[in-house]
């Protein structure tokens, strides 16, 4: 090892094999075909337990190693316990000085063995992804260096071997140059964490190979030593078609092929069979092309990429994904009806790209670039073009970058599922950015290539796509009215950092509504986290000396890949069929369907759909649709309706598989669809549970001490608050209720929390979170049939002007047991919009059981809530809360109108109704436990606490997106709600 070398950005390999397309050798056709690498007598897998040693300084390893301790392969050092993981966004984890990087750069050196029984073959030795660069060493001889960690390296160890066990040692850095161009947002981690194998071939072999398909066209180019070579194409088992290879040329003609898309991944195997060899190559007959409106269009129909970024993530194994690891995140996004998916910031692992593939995905293929630290380097934030200053100009580093674009296509240029090629990630713009997409569109003219940052340029013409993050709604409809027959592209939308994102419907009506709006990913798939002791942690935890925090805790699903109200509301707007209501009869309902497939006839799939009245179901039923793809038809639904009801009446239409699939079960539900319907809602007539409400004709009075006025419920007169719900003489409330603003804030809130609150900066905020409940006036009054009693006040932040002044009156009915609670609010015209506002009541811990007529049966908000129905639902208030890894708001539902609470012991508890509808919560933890605390295991549960909101602001996707749509927003200045409560 040489530490020049290692900072040098000319020094990029030494003794490393030409890059080439991924193909695994076989020794006859049978396994060709089978396609398990593992099975391949040319293929010897090293993964296993390695020797291992970890040294603080590469100057640190002795020039021979005696002692030896054990690691894993693959798997990042840090995992294993040699030094913390390392979590940063933006900023380098090192001084910003290329090409330098810290003295002090640590070492891991491995060691194993092999066997070589044949000294006449050909034996190379392959490295799928090392973090960031490593030596080889070859029965004591250095003979390799590779950098580019998540790029393949092979190397030609023929001349270094001796029968019998051969010994590899790898000396991996921790830093190089080339981390320079690895600033992702992730974790960073270190060491071999990819698969590591031998192949064995034959002294003369096929060294590449090259494919290109249409419709109905295949040509094949191979780059091989002369001699005699076939190409044979494969439907299944069945060769179709069979062609000579000719000066490395051969062609084929299928004019009934069967096209692969990502709905229907029909795939042929082309096996090259030649020097004692058999090598497949998935084959899928597509295209790509941009129609003159802008549209993306394969196979010549109009697409849109309902997509999601993906990293290699796993709470325990770090950077490392198992074949079993790679099909559990594949198989969950088709179940979500995820369509694509953006490789951040890197070429994934080349089985990855395969079983896209085979399972039916589009790719859109990035390279491992990404230089974002050079942005705050200088402190602040700034981009920079054209800059000899950054490595995007500077003449040392042009070829640095360019290899690692040419070492992503050259691997993956075979693949029928990667449509798109992606220039790095955030890092400037400069020159080598120009040739790195020149050269990509010589070398691959079918394909798309786009680079977000080329934006900063207006996207010069030379790419086909134009790139863009996190838009506003107001650009993002700029952009589909622009005049530029370019598709646009969001590679990047829709943050999904805790509880959210909450804005997707919003973006995908707005790729619905402009035809050059092809889609984008959400950012991003799973959430980046260590889990140590059974607890999860992120950025900051390992001390870290720059950090953001828990920004890595941002997936769309949880990091062990539990789905979330952000996953179902992804599946919702992605789903592959539309329902809206047309008419209603007496006896039948007539719904219009669509079918949203782009290739798929919805006679696969079973339509169930069910009227419920009142939240009970009146009418159900299966219907088998013959719908092409991308038509419309109307469905008759049989129903008698009644003419009132005291809830609400809705139709719910669910779209389900017919048959099982390797990624879900028969029966598996892909689509849901509720429309509710115009039946009269007459609320005088309502019950709720086994009985009305209404009890006795008894006359009310008030009776009255120094601090409480009592009707059955009690009240603190100087405070104005109801302390006390009585049951049997038993007051069920632990604490007084009261209104508050505030809920702790989602990490979509991480911005607006500052206005909303007070936190580090003690001046610009209204301090929704220190608020004083000021009592101006409680007074009452008495007539014939009923009592009611009127608070006036505000609530104010400490040091701050009044944030809203409030009336609540509540009155009781003579001979009815429930309280009605009426609030009429005023808002400061200079205030802020507020987090949320309405009632909270404390109620003991044993008041668990939950039942609501809203929209469940998982948490939803306002912009939130098309993966929910309205119906009745069952539930506790421990299920109820979503352990996000940061804690956070939580569990909310919308268009409530009845909810009940109760001790399953004793059936003791509290019940709410409201002729209108409210939002509702419940929890045993409180908002100030949920702000306060930083992990979900810090979390110390209280009593049951619960919300009934007038409106709880949306979600959004503001952590990194733009603000919360303002119709989301409780902005009203004035506003009313009400609703009634009893002891149970």
């Amino acid at each position: 090892m040489n530490s020049r070398e290692w900072q040098d950005p000319h020094f990029l390999e030494k003794g490393r094999e030409k890059e080439r397309a991924y193909y695994i050798p076989f020794e006859n056709t049978e396994k060709a075909l089978a396609g398990e690498r593992e099975k391949s007598g040319e293929f010897q897998l090293l993964n296993g337990i390695w020797d291992f040693n970890y040294y603080p300084a590469y100057y640190e390893v002795p020039e021979e190693i005696t002692e030896w301790g054990k690691i894993p392969v693959p798997a990042n050092w840090q995992m294993e316990g040699f030094e913390p993981p390392y979590y940063t966004n933006v900023n380098y984890p090192y001084p910003v000085d290329p090409p330098y990087v810290p003295d002090e750069n640590p070492c891991g050196v491995y060691r194993t063995w092999f066997d070589c029984a044949d000294l006449t073959k050909k034996t190379y030795l392959v490295f799928e992804g090392v973090n960031p660069c490593f030596y080889l060493v070859i029965n004591g001889q250095e003979i390799g260096y590779s950098q580019c960690s998540h790029c393949t390296a092979e190397f030609d160890v023929t001349p270094y071997l001796h029968e019998g066990k051969n010994e590899i040692i790898v000396k991996v850095l921790k830093w190089c140059d080339g981390s320079y161009m690895e600033d992702q947002d992730f974790f960073r981690m270190t060491g071999i964490f990819r698969d590591v194998y031998v192949l064995t071939r034959p002294a003369e072999h096929v060294q590449d190979v090259e494919i290109h398909a249409n419709l109905t066209e295949l040509s094949v180019k191979v780059t091989a030593p002369a001699g005699d070579l076939t190409a044979c194409l494969y439907d299944g088992d069945t060769c179709i078609q069979k062609q000579p290879v000719i000066d490395g040329k051969a062609d084929f003609t299928v004019p009934d092929a069967k096209p692969w898309s990502a709905e229907v991944p029909n795939l042929y195997t082309l096996v090259l069979e030649g020097f004692g060899e058999f090598i497949p190559v998935p084959v899928g007959f597509r295209t790509i092309a941009i129609s003159p409106k802008g549209e993306l269009l394969i196979n010549g129909v109009s697409v849109q990429l309902k997509g999601v970024n993906h990293h290699d993530t796993d709470p325990v194994k770090g950077h490392v994904m198992s074949l079993e690891d790679i099909r559990r995140d594949l198989y969950l996004m088709k179940k979500l009806n995820i369509n694509t998916v953006r490789t951040s910031h890197y070429p994934p692992a080349p089985e990855f790209i395969r079983e896209c593939d085979r399972l039916g995905f589009y790719v859109v293929d990035e390279a491992d670039i990404e230089m974002h630290g050079f942005v705050t380097r200088e402190t602040l934030w700034s981009y920079h073009m054209y800059d000899r200053t950054w490595p995007t100009d500077h003449p040392d580093w042009g070829e640095a970058l360019m290899e690692r674009m040419r070492r992503m296509v050259e691997r993956d240029k075979n693949s029928c599922s990667v449509i798109m090629w992606s220039i790095g990630n955030e890092s400037g713009y400069g020159c080598h950015y120009d040739d790195m997409c020149r050269w990509t569109k010589q070398r691959d003219p079918e394909r798309l290539i786009h680079y977000e940052r080329a934006n900063m340029l207006n996207t010069p013409t030379m790419y086909d796509v134009e790139s863009h993050m996190y838009r506003e709604f107001s650009d993002l409809i700029a952009d589909g009215e622009k005049d530029d027959s370019r598709p646009l592209f969001l590679c990047e939308y829709a943050h999904s950092m805790g509880n959210g994102p909450g804005d997707l419907n919003d973006y995908q009506e707005l790729f619905d509504k402009y035809p050059r709006l092809i889609g984008g990913c959400i950012w991003e798939w799973a959430d980046h986290t260590v889990l140590k002791d059974g607890k999860y942690y992120y950025g900051g935890d390992f001390d870290e000396l720059t950090h953001d925090n828990n920004f890595c805790v941002d997936g769309l699903v949880s990091a062990k890949r539990e789905v979330k109200a952000g996953s179902l509301e992804a599946k919702a707007v992605f789903q592959p069929f539309r329902a809206s209501l047309k008419e209603v009869g007496e006896k039948e309902i007539s719904v219009e369907i669509h079918n949203r497939h782009y290739f798929t006839d919805l006679k696969n799939y079973d339509l169930k759909w069910t009227v419920e009245v009142d939240g009970v179901a009146v009418a159900s039923g299966t219907q088998n649709l013959e719908l092409a793809a991308g038509e419309k038809t109307l469905l008759t639904i049989p129903a008698d309706l009644p003419k009132i009801c005291a809830l609400g009446a809705y139709v719910t239409l669910t779209l389900h598989q017919k048959e099982a699939t390797e990624w879900a079960e028969a029966g598996y539900e892909t689509g849901m669809v509720q429309l509710k319907l115009p039946v009269e809602i007459v609320t005088a007539e309502r019950t709720h549970g086994e009985g009305s409400w209404k009890v006795s004709e008894d006359k009310l009075t008030v009776t009255v001490t120094d601090e409480t006025a009592s009707i059955g419920y009690t009240f603190h007169k100087v405070h104005g608050t109801l302390t006390g719900i009585l049951k049997n003489g038993k007051n069920i409330l632990v604490n007084p209720a009261h209104l508050d603003v505030w809920r702790a804030p989602t990490d979509n809130d991480r911005h607006i929390k500052m206005t909303w609150g007070l936190f580090e900066d003690n001046l610009s905020g209204w301090n929704m979170n220190r608020l004083f409940d000021k009592c101006y006036s409680f007074t009452w009054k008495e007539t014939e049939d009923c009592i009611e009693l009127v608070s006036a006040g505000s609530l104010a932040g400490v040091a701050r002007s009044p944030l809203l002044h409030y009336e609540v009156t509540y009155r009781l009915d003579n001979g009815d047991p429930e309280l009605h609670i009426s609030v009429q609010s005023k808002v400061h015209p200079k205030a802020i919009w507020l987090p949320r506002f309405g009632y909270e009541f404390t109620l003991p811990t044993a008041v668990e059981k939950v039942e609501y007529y809203g929209m469940g049966p998982g948490e939803n908000y306002q912009d939130l809530c098309h993966h929910a129905k309205v119906g009745r639902f069952t539930t506790s208030v421990t299920e109820e809360y979503v352990p996000y890894i940061m804690p956070q708001e939580n569990g909310n539902h919308t268009h409530v109108k009845e909810v009940s609470l109760v001790d399953p012991a004793n059936g003791d508890g509290i019940a709410f109704r409201t002729e209108g509808e409210v939002e509702f919560q419940t929890s045993h933890y409180t908002k100030e436990e949920l702000t306060r605390k930083g992990h979900s295991y810090e979390l110390e549960p209280s009593n049951t606490n619960v919300r009934i909101d007038y409106k709880v602001s949306g979600i959004g996707s503001a952590s990194c997106g733009p603000d919360l749509d303002p119709k989301y927003r409780l902005s009203e200045k004035e506003f009313s709600y009400g609703f009634s409560v009893k002891a149970l």
